[in-house]
């Protein structure tokens, strides 16, 4: 198969990284189309590839190319560091967020030593959470079964923070982590970078993302719950 994907080189992730070094507009202005073709335009690409099997998924993804990657040109308002350049890159593979706030998604991500993707879900709110505690309790089995596809996409789980009261005293002792996590994150990471540069990286994507289909529609599901109840808003 044929992919829009150019692959990402390692001089481009070089340049990246002295563009962040320098921290500088003349520097970001004199390298900025070598920066757009080598990071910005693969990772574009990246989204088009993906779109048939994240569209099966969901249906309702919203998966413009340009909105989906981050900018190498970092918004300083309202933040501690002022830096102006990203050395690490992502995409974001979501519903739309105005229309569908903090929903699931899955995501890539670089930086100038490692790379990664998989699936996350920040529901932060207590009562957000609930909902998805409340699910994981009331059908353990489907999640598990949820679980058992996320380590097959080769996903390790990751949490944030996690609350400190265990709320489900009698849950069974491998679903407490869960039951206690306030965010989720399913996720592979390598330190090779060399595989960047090859559309094999996209086939490996689009088998996990499809693998771990069954966690994404989990939480997918507890979203809906979330917004038809009121805690989540649309902002549009």
């Amino acid at each position: 198969m044929e992919y829009n994907y150019s692959g990402i080189k390692p001089e481009s992730i070089e340049l990246l990284c002295l563009n962040r070094f320098n921290d500088s507009k003349p520097f970001y202005e004199e390298h900025k189309e070598e920066l757009k073709q080598g990071i910005t335009v693969p990772l574009r690409q990246m989204v088009l590839d993906l779109s048939d099997i994240l569209l099966d998924i969901d249906e309702e993804m919203y998966l413009d190319p340009v909105r989906a990657v981050s900018r190498i040109h970092r918004d300083t308002r309202g933040n501690r560091s002022k830096i102006k350049y990203r050395e690490n890159m992502w995409v974001f593979f979501r519903r739309y967020k105005k229309q569908y706030p903090s929903a699931p998604f899955y995501y890539f991500e670089f930086y100038p030593d490692s790379f990664g993707y998989g699936l996350v879900f920040w529901s932060w709110r207590a009562a957000n959470s609930r909902i998805i505690h409340e699910m994981i309790m009331e059908n353990p089995k489907r999640f598990s079964k949820a679980l058992k596809a996320c380590a097959d996409a080769g996903f390790s789980f990751s949490c944030r923070d996690y609350y400190k009261t265990d709320k489900y005293p009698d849950a069974p002792e491998e679903l407490k982590p869960f039951l206690r996590a306030k965010n989720f994150a399913f996720s592979y990471n390598s330190y090779d970078l060399k595989r960047l540069n090859s559309t094999s990286l996209i086939d490996e994507m689009k088998l996990a993302f499809d693998i771990a289909r069954p966690m994404y529609e989990f939480l997918l599901e507890g979203h809906i719950k979330m917004m038809e109840e009121g805690l989540i808003k649309p902002e549009m």
